[in-house]
């Protein structure tokens, strides 16, 4: 990909974080309607359909964060020249331990039944691991995208 000026590159992430950020409440709300499900809504082939989505969408936000918008941010850091790209360098290592919690919930339930009691376990950790990525993943948002926004004005 050719180097990008500072307000293409900006333009660039302002478009991929909007769908990226879209995908992020679909993981939310399938994540929400299997933990209410959970309260004997769903019958064990609905939770498990529903299952099998949430670890899809979970696989598809992942990657799309590792693989186009963790880069397309850092080189709009670098594109602006303004260090904000070091707050990349404390923030990736904890993106990436949830990443790993992440991938093994949805290696586990991918093809897996959904037995009741872990299934709500471990919905339990996935819903605090979402969290902490969330949190982090807005902090990068905050310090590598929204600073150069007022460069744009």
């Amino acid at each position: 990909m050719p180097h990008r000026n500072p307000e293409q590159q900006f333009n660039a992430v302002e478009e991929l974080l909007t769908r990226w950020l879209k995908e992020r409440r679909e993981v939310l709300g399938k994540y929400t309607e299997i933990v209410v499900g959970m309260d004997g809504l769903l019958d064990q082939e609905a939770l498990e359909k529903r299952q099998r989505l949430l670890c899809q969408l979970l696989v598809d936000y992942v990657s799309a964060g590792h693989f186009e918008v963790y880069h397309e941010l850092l080189e709009e850091a670098e594109s602006f020249a303004d260090g904000s790209s070091s707050l990349a360098e404390k923030l990736m290592p904890a993106i990436g331990d949830t990443t790993e919690v992440i991938l093994a919930y949805e290696e586990k339930y991918t093809s897996a039944n959904c037995d009741g009691g872990k299934l709500k376990r471990d919905l339990s950790a996935l819903g605090e691991v979402l969290e902490s990525r969330f949190l982090l993943e807005d902090k990068l948002i905050a310090g590598l995208h929204n600073s150069h926004r007022r460069q744009q004005g």
